[in-house]
């Protein structure tokens, strides 16, 4: 696989950090190789290290969630090659607060101007305790955390953000060692689902976060990519359900709204030294205001799971997808020109946002077609999980092996013992020598000599002694200090192994030698113990014997005489006793030091062999799980190409025999053999320090290293010292299978017709992304000498979605992907995001108080639409009175305030759309909850023909109007010259009744009629070529210019940023002050020209006029 621009991944909460591992896993296999070693260039990285151009961070409430992920479990040289490119997030939480209460608190004194807009009333505010736990499945704690978190600035966030940015940013070594050319962007993908409390609650900013240190670090061409994944990925019981749903109505509204402004942003009035960015922006701490380059994030994927598949397969989709993305090149033919002179910085820009349509208003006129809905399918041979199967397997063989072997006794257990003493700093204590007392310098003559010859020697003996006991007294507690066993344990323990090891500790009961049958530590009890005296040795000096001359008499007493000898014999025997009685005795007096280091070795050794055989009891088990989870039939979306043998056992036993023949050994080696060539020393020495951390780390490192090895062998698959590979690459099958011959006589028949049957199996009828969007399919495959073939053989077997565009692309990699991708949506053309969106507004409507509404938003809990904007409302008003201009709106009931309306398209036109229209009290007119209803029946109701009849709708023109303009029908007349025009006086009228404390429902009502209906009358005509008049206002009077429909007011100026304003706040001018400069400047234009009947009861900072 090849990298061909840099990419940072940021994973938010549980459901981003289990995306990221998954991607981080995937990645290390195609770019380190199956050993880790690909990248490593002498020395440079370490195995397994990933390039510094792709990074990931990672950010959760849940810091023990984060630190089950592999990456961050890792120890040692594994651990350190991880932390090169993985970082967590690890300050989000606040230290000071255990609560939610207690950091809303907090917020409404420190950070009151930061928060007021999105933070709900203390009033029956929900408790999340402990905070550490998560945020409760409530986003709105989440972000509250967050900005705890941020009181004193953003450091705390930003630190890791930083670093990954600074890495990337001093990346162009790394890239162009995996493919790149110099840095022209970064890709930034951004995961987190939409159903919990964390990566709901702190997505939104986390976007604005990293697009923010971004633009500090000046890298040019980012990209960010959020991929949501929909409530439909989680199952009731893990955290799915109703607030799974409730969580992601706002949270994809809120998506939306910053899509729609990324890619629709207002063009500024100032020139010169200005930064184009979005309408939308969030106020921080310390920092300020806080928004995004225009074109950003310029699309949001949606994932849902289909019916057919598991959520852990969504992940892996996502994970495909992903690396699709990042490791297809940009340009076909791969020239630098051709890469300098395209508009996008990478192939995930060019595929992604080349759609035209995202600034173009949806159907309905709710929002923009910014959203985005994705599924990816993969086949692919599952090396990592084969090895594991295979190294778990080969291992328990070989404990089972190595475990008898070492119960069978050896011809060296003594010399082992000696070796094993000389290796922990006691061989001295092994041979326990006594100080050498010369003979003679002249040897004696004579039984008289020889007598006090011997008399001296005793002498000698017991001086020599009283020395040793000197000697001892110092050496032996320097020498317990030095005892190192385990040393000793760990130089033998690479030599002998673990279990021959664990018996040289502890001796072999039935051996028939004593030493080897007492073992190490019963040697070192022997030399605690009294030495075992000899049964001629007396425990008193021996008595000198009468020494007589030899020959009758005749000749004088010789040294060399027998029975001088046997006196010298007698005496040696007992000053060696006694010599080893000095040495127990000393020994004995330490053992309080030496008796610790020696248990804990025998201890280490012991848990070591104990993890090995609990790993050879239970792997029979565990290999027929793995067997059942690989091949489970219900798997799809990832598809793997398992081999052909009739079963797994086969598969190892060809595995062996291969790799004994790759490790030149002979066929009939047996498992214990084998390991031994594949397990180096310092490998089990690496493995009885793992036991010191934890004991099942000791198996995972001696099984990761076989795995290591087997993938190696995996790798060599294809080269021709073997007849056939025993698991052909990805690429070879395809060629095969395309029609090449050279490649099909390398392949087994069996593997070919499995492959054939997982193409044609990957796509299932009815894996298809969500949503009514124009399908776009990426199928990235193998390169090879005949991509042509390959991509004309794939077109052909893989069941591809009919009417979709297709775009082959032959890369560096081991697996078959396909991307289905649908762009230039609304929120309304995806199916999942409709039903969260109803079961919100019945939710809302229904009032029930344990929903916690208002604690499941980022942004605004006053804001009562359920997608639609100011300027959607606008717009959407606009066309109704359009068609209300052309006599296509009809009403029940009173026409001051219908019951219903019905609209239709064009005269004599049956289909009509049938809105129900609320009452209000107090006379005030129906009227104004006509967009609210043209809301809901454009979000909810379902069916091809309600998107037709919006279609059209948001086309309504007034008749004739570049020719010669019809006149207003007269429900038209009457609505602008009788109804608006009453309003704002009967609201007065109504709120002077209710007094100020009851009045808040009013506020919708006055922002209709104060703001929405003005800026309608006043939107000018699109879609009109010529038109005569430039609005509906102008429009109106020319026919009737002595009458002025409304107050004029200017234009919704969208382009000022607005804080904290993804969705519009509805105006409450009694409870604080306002909040939306576009509001006041509009506001302040349109009263500098209303006459004294229309002037409204409060002036711009919202205070009493």
């Amino acid at each position: 696989m090849k990298i061909y621009q840099p990419m940072l991944f940021v994973g938010l909460g549980g459901t981003g950090g289990r995306i990221g591992s998954e991607l981080e896993r995937g990645l290390r296999r195609e770019l380190c190789g199956p050993d880790g070693t690909a990248l490593v260039d002498g020395g440079r990285r370490l195995p397994f290290q990933l390039p510094d151009c792709l990074q990931f961070v990672y950010a959760d409430f849940s810091e023990a969630e984060l630190l089950r992920q592999p990456q961050f479990r890792a120890k040692g040289a594994e651990g350190a090659a991880f932390a090169r490119t993985s970082r967590m997030v690890r300050d989000l939480l606040p230290t000071d607060f255990d609560s939610s209460p207690e950091v809303t608190r907090m917020l409404r004194v420190a950070l009151h101007e930061e928060t007021r807009s999105w933070l709900p009333p203390q009033a029956r505010q929900p408790r999340v305790a402990p905070l550490h736990n998560g945020a409760g499945q409530l986003p709105t704690v989440g972000r509250a955390a967050l900005f705890a978190t941020m009181r004193s600035g953003l450091e705390p966030v930003l630190r890791q953000l930083r670093e990954a940015i600074g890495a990337i940013g001093n990346a162009a070594g790394d890239l162009q060692r995996v493919g790149g050319g110099r840095i022209r962007g970064c890709d930034v993908f951004v995961a987190f689902s939409v159903a919990g409390g964390t990566g709901a609650g702190i997505f939104y900013d986390f976007i604005h976060l990293i697009g923010h240190e971004f633009r500090n670090a000046k890298v040019p061409g980012v990209k960010i990519y959020p991929l949501v994944v929909m409530p439909s990925a989680f199952p009731p019981e893990a955290g799915g359900g109703r607030d799974a749903e409730l969580n992601a109505a706002r949270a994809l509204v809120d998506i939306s709204r910053l899509v729609d402004d990324q890619n629709v942003p207002n063009a500024l009035d100032e020139v010169g030294d200005v930064e184009q960015r979005g309408r939308i922006s969030v106020q921080y701490p310390g920092e300020g205001v806080v928004a995004l380059r225009s074109s950003t994030v310029q699309t949001a994927f949606l994932f849902s799971k289909p019916a057919a598949i598991r959520t852990e397969d969504l992940r892996r989709s996502i994970t495909a997808m992903v690396m699709s993305l990042i490791g297809t090149e940009l340009s076909e033919d791969g020239g630098p020109n051709n890469r300098a002179d395209d508009d996008y910085q990478s192939f995930a820009a060019s595929f992604i946002n080349k759609s035209v349509e995202r600034s173009t208003p949806a159907r309905s006129g709710i929002g923009y077609r910014g959203m985005s809905t994705s599924l990816a399918a993969s086949l692919t041979v599952p090396v990592d999980d084969l090895a594991e199967i295979v190294a778990a397997r080969l291992l328990a063989q070989a404990v089972r092996g190595m475990a008898e072997k070492a119960r069978r006794p050896a011809s060296d257990g003594q010399e082992l013992v000696r070796e094993f003493f000389n290796r922990s700093g006691v061989g001295r204590l092994w041979t326990r020598e006594a100080p050498d007392v010369p003979a003679p310098e002249e040897l004696p003559r004579g039984s008289r000599a020889i007598t006090k010859a011997l008399r001296d020697r005793l002498g000698d003996m017991e001086d020599s002694l009283g020395r040793l006991a000197l000697h001892l007294d110092r050496e032996v507690p320097r020498m317990t200090e030095d005892f190192k066993p385990g040393a000793g344990a760990r130089e033998l323990l690479g030599q002998i192994g673990p279990f021959r090891l664990e018996v040289l500790l502890t001796g072999l009961p039935g051996h028939p030698d004593r030493v080897a049958r007492e073992g190490f530590t019963g040697m070192l009890d022997n030399r605690r113990n009294d030495p075992e005296r000899p049964p001629h040795v007396q425990t008193s000096a021996p008595v000198i014997p009468h020494i007589r001359r030899s020959a009758a008499g005749l000749v004088p007493a010789r040294w060399s005489d027998p029975d001088v000898q046997d006196a010298l014999a007698e005496q040696e025997d007992w000053y060696q006793w006694r010599a080893r009685k000095l040495w127990h005795s000393a020994w004995a007096a330490g053992e309080a030091q030496w008796r610790p280091p020696l248990n804990r070795i025998v201890n280490e050794i012991g848990e070591l062999t104990k993890v090995l055989r609990a790993h050879e009891q239970d792997e029979g088990k565990l290999f027929a799980d793995r067997r059942r989870e690989l091949y489970r039939e219900d798997r799809t979306g990832i598809a793997y190409l398992l081999p052909p043998q009739n079963s797994l056992r086969a598969f190892y036993d060809d595995v062996v025999d291969r790799l004994a023949q790759s490790e030149g050994l002979p066929e009939n080696v047996d498992p214990a053999g084998l390991l031994d060539r594949l397990i180096r020393p310092e490998d089990w020495r690496t493995a009885l320090d793992a036991v010191r951390r934890s004991p099942g780390a000791a198996v995972k490192e001696i099984k990761q290293i076989v795995e290591r090895r087997v993938k190696k062998l995996f790798g060599e698959a294809n080269e021709d010292r073997y007849a056939r590979p025993l698991l052909p690459s990805m690429e070879l099958l395809l060629r095969a299978a395309a029609g090449d011959e050279s490649a099909e006589s390398k392949v087994d028949i069996r593997w070919l017709e499995q492959f054939r049957s997982g193409l044609a199996g990957l796509l299932p009828v009815g894996f298809v992304p969500d949503g009514s969007g124009p399908l776009k399919i990426l199928i990235v495959h193998p390169a090879s000498e005949s991509d042509g073939r390959a991509s004309s053989y794939l077109a052909q077997e893989l069941n591809l979605p009919a009417r979709a565009a297709q775009e082959y692309r032959a890369v560096d990699t081991d697996s078959i992907t396909v991307v289905l991708f649908r762009s230039g949506m609304n929120l309304t053309d995806i199916s999942e995001v409709r039903g969260v969106l109803k079961l919100w507004s019945e939710a809302r409507d229904s009032a029930g108080q344990d929903d916690f509404l208002h604690w499941r938003q980022r942004l605004g809990y006053q804001d009562d639409w359920l997608v639609a904007t100011e300027e959607d409302r606008q717009r959407i008003l606009h066309r109704l009175l359009c068609a209300m201009w052309n006599g296509h709106i009809e009403t029940e009931g009173p026409v001051d305030s219908p019951d219903l309306v019905r609209i239709r398209l064009q005269e004599g036109e049956s289909a009509t759309m049938s809105l129900r229209l609320e009452g209000f009290d107090g006379a005030l007119s129906s009227w104004a909850g006509m967009l609210r209803a043209y809301e809901r029946w454009a979000l909810l109701d379902e069916g091809q023909i309600i998107e037709e009849f919006c279609e059209r709708l948001m086309r309504a023109l007034p008749k004739g109007l570049a020719q010669k303009p019809a006149a207003p029908a007269p429900l038209f007349v009457h609505f602008v010259e009788k109804v608006a025009p009453r309003q704002l006086v009967l609201i007065d009228e109504v709120a002077a009744e209710y007094g100020e404390t009851d009045t808040e429902w009013l506020a919708p009502l006055r922002h209709f009629w104060e703001v929405t209906y003005p800026g309608a009358l006043d939107m000018r005509f699109s879609g009109a070529g010529h038109a005569t008049r430039p609005t509906l206002r102008a429009l109106f009077e020319r026919h009737a210019p002595s009458r002025t429909p409304a107050p004029k007011h200017e234009p919704v100026q969208m382009h000022a940023p607005v804080r904290e304003q993804v969705r519009e706040q509805l105006p409450e001018p009694r409870r604080e002050p306002r909040q939306e400069p576009v509001r006041d400047e509009r506001s302040a234009r349109g009263r500098a020209s209303e006459t004294e009947e229309h002037r409204y009861p409060w002036d711009m900072e919202g205070e009493e006029a």
